[in-house]
């Protein structure tokens, strides 16, 4: 005889001591590609982006339709919403989905999980907007890579995919195995 069991899952809260200024902006990455990584791997997750694709009638192997479909779906129904004052929250992909609001970095995660669960590859754009602070950040976006070019899908702002905010300072960051690798640029 085969018994099924199923198991009761608490959600798990981490909390972690991140240090200031931009070596904390790095652990922050890091902790959102991992969580990006865990996020693909949620079945849960997953069937949510394939439901997408069905609802809007995206055609099988139309790689900018899945992407467009997933953009516009956080965009239009995850309500930008900030962190507790002074405290950084991260929330998993399946967690979003549950409370449907988060700010930059909790969209950046769920559109994320969802591109990466369906194959997409996607990346983290970091963005500084203070000429003179070098390398300091205070917005997160994915880009992702359709037919060999990256394109940027902010669905924390009302703008079309495609656009970039005008950052003064950018750091690109691959989602890796273990963990991220950074470049960074003037604009």
């Amino acid at each position: 005889m085969i018994r099924l069991c199923s198991r009761f899952v608490i959600p798990r809260i981490v909390r972690c001591r991140v240090p200031g200024g931009p070596s904390g902006t790095l652990v922050t990455a890091r902790l959102i590609a991992e969580l990006i990584r865990e996020g693909a791997k949620d079945f849960y997750v997953r069937q949510k982006a394939i439901q997408i694709f069905r609802e809007r009638g995206v055609p099988p192997k139309d790689r900018f339709g899945e992407v467009l479909a997933l953009f516009e779906w956080v965009h239009d129904n995850i309500r930008y919403t900030r962190d507790i004052f002074r405290v950084e929250l991260l929330h998993s992909a399946r967690r979003m989905l549950e409370l449907r609001a988060g700010d930059c970095d909790d969209m950046t995660i769920l559109l994320g999980s969802m591109l990466v669960s369906t194959g997409h590859p996607v990346r983290l754009v970091l963005a500084g907007f203070r000429r003179n602070r070098p390398h300091v950040y205070s917005h997160v976006y994915p880009e992702v890579n359709v037919n060999g070019r990256w394109i940027a899908i902010d669905a924390s702002t009302d703008r079309p995919i495609g656009w970039a905010p005008p950052a003064k300072w950018k750091r690109v960051c691959a989602i890796q195995k273990g963990g991220i690798r950074c470049s960074s640029r003037t604009c």
